[in-house]
């Protein structure tokens, strides 16, 4: 039987999560794989420093980052490791999250919440390049995909669309306001009329209005 070293790179915030994680993972028992955590990283351009140096095989992916989200780095990370899959580790358990960051060029989705029964299972389905979700959360995304919301073919202002692009990018309103040059106020007034004419009652509505018009 021929062995596999699955290469992993870690990037999440908190060290605490990161030392949880590489645990569970040397704790993973299999004559064909080995799990192997060669490298971490705290923040985006952490990881954009190690990804092309490690050449990791998957590259497990915080979407809450400080600075830059994990989503908004994606296509950067995939550039610099185009070798690599990348796995989203997140808090949230939206369908749009899912979409945006598959979209965006991620391969697989676990949910903090679900590491320990999911994690393992995430990374060899990716590393044998499939893809993978959580079955409650890809039956989620089905009937979104199935049922869109006829209310998304609202047209946005320029400035109202470059607003939910960086909220749906995971950006915060003071990291949108200085992108664009504005202030954190108008930044959160064209949410309130993009969310007014989309019929968004949640920042996951608006999520999902931009992932599916491609625009994260």
């Amino acid at each position: 039987m021929t062995h596999r070293k699955v290469r992993l790179l870690l990037v999440d915030d908190h060290a605490l999560v990161r030392s949880g994680v590489r645990a569970l993972l040397e704790a993973h028992d299999s004559p064909a794989t080995t799990l192997a955590v060669v490298g971490e990283a705290a923040t985006a351009e952490q990881a954009l420093q190690l990804v092309g140096a490690l050449a990791p095989d998957v590259v497990l992916l915080d979407l809450s980052l400080p600075g830059r989200s994990g989503i908004a780095a994606l296509p950067d990370l995939t550039a610099a490791a185009p070798g690599a899959r990348f796995i989203a580790l997140s808090m949230h358990e939206d369908a749009e999250y899912v979409q945006s960051f598959l979209a965006a060029g991620g391969s697989g989705y676990v949910p903090k919440t679900s590491l320990e029964t999911e994690l393992v299972d995430a990374i060899l389905a990716v590393d044998r390049g499939e893809y993978y979700v959580p079955a409650r959360l890809l039956a989620a995304l089905t009937r979104e995909l199935a049922h869109p919301d006829p209310r998304r073919a609202a047209q946005l202002t320029e400035r109202e669309t470059e607003v939910v692009r960086g909220i749906a990018s995971g950006s915060t309103y003071r990291e949108i306001a200085r992108t664009l040059g504005l202030s954190e106020k108008t930044v959160a007034t064209y949410r309130e009329r993009a969310s007014e004419k989309l019929g968004a009652g949640s920042r996951a509505e608006l999520v999902r209005w931009a992932v599916e018009r491609g625009l994260v």
